[in-house]
């Protein structure tokens, strides 16, 4: 039995990697999504993500398949699939199967990151990646960590709004300047809200934090502190019905002394790790109650489990409730 009453895949944009990881020819199997899929660049540039097996007789392309052109070669029989999926070549077959193709999925690469549209219902995408980081070079480079958590997305990103934990699970202190905001705007969601954190003072440090989440798996927390701009870049992508791909990636906008900017980047990114391994034990053990007993501490929960529901549209309870 699934421990949450909706689907483990909402639909929405989902990063898969750091765009940097997957040079040209490169050919990657992923297993996302409940299904297997490959993720390939061209010799285009252009990042591309089929589902994994060939129509012909199911070799996985992501295993042995190699890239020609902007498409990508089956292989078991070489099939010879292009940049939309389509086939394009069967070796030694004067005249090609029409209608046969690969399953393509949607792909945009956005603040050096790959991401890939899933839609219950195959629709095209509804919204676009925000743009977080511009020019590359006044950032520092991602510090990148990979985890896999027993949690559904929608519980990991109700943890940005839930007010209580943070003095809770991450010893936080009350801010001097009261200060929390959310705005719920189509498939965005901005949180913003004064923070004190003690790890490195016991008196805590007081920094604003804006975090912007782009549909289901993409949150974004933008940290500021003084002359501090620093960037928490975290997708989450469903594997299947229990687990879910976290990946947290730190950056920061480049000081003057760029010796005092690897240092900050270093302790911050080591701080974002231990309060990420915070939330886990509580993500993987919790039971998803659809009638909390919420008070006025806890932030707008029931308002953001409202929102959330605009992205399962292959849920029935999502119908029924409009009925």
């Amino acid at each position: 039995m699934s421990r949450y009453p909706f689907p483990a895949t909402p639909d929405g944009w989902y990063g898969l990697c750091l765009a940097s990881d997957l040079a040209p020819g490169d050919v990657k199997p992923l297993s996302y999504f409940g299904r297997e899929l490959v993720a390939f660049r061209g010799q285009d540039g252009a990042a591309r993500v089929f589902e994994a097996h060939c129509p012909h007789l199911g070799a996985h392309l992501g295993v042995g398949g190699k890239v020609e052109g902007d498409g990508i070669r089956c292989p078991f029989h070489g099939w010879r699939f292009d940049g939309r999926g389509c086939l394009v070549e069967v070796p030694r077959l004067a005249r090609t199967p029409q209608g046969v193709r690969a399953r393509s999925y949607p792909v945009q690469e956005r603040n050096g990151f790959v991401h890939v549209w899933f839609h219950a219902r195959g629709e095209s995408p509804g919204y676009e990646v925000r743009e977080f980081v511009g020019d590359p070079a006044l950032w520092t480079p991602w510090r990148a960590n990979e985890y896999r958590v027993r949690v559904h997305v929608q519980d990991m990103t109700e943890n940005i709004l839930d007010r209580a934990h943070f003095l809770h699970v991450h010893d936080m202190q009350p801010p001097d300047e009261e200060r929390f905001e959310t705005r719920f705007d189509g498939p965005f969601m901005v949180v913003e809200q004064k923070l004190k954190v003690t790890a490195l003072s016991k008196a805590g440090i007081e920094v604003l934090s804006v975090t912007t989440n782009c549909g289901p798996g993409i949150s974004v927390a933008e940290v500021h502190q003084g002359p501090l701009h620093m960037i928490n870049y975290i997708t989450q992508t469903p594997i299947d019905d229990e687990m879910t791909d976290v990946r947290l990636h730190f950056c920061m906008k480049r000081l003057a002394d760029e010796s005092a900017s690897r240092a900050v980047a270093e302790l911050n990114d080591r701080i974002t790790q231990e309060q990420f391994k915070q939330d886990v034990p509580i993500w993987e053990h919790r039971a998803y109650l659809e009638r909390p007993r919420l008070t006025e501490v806890d932030g707008p929960v029931a308002q953001y489990r409202r929102w959330y529901r605009q992205f399962y549209s292959g849920w029935r309870g999502v119908e029924a409730e409009a009925r």
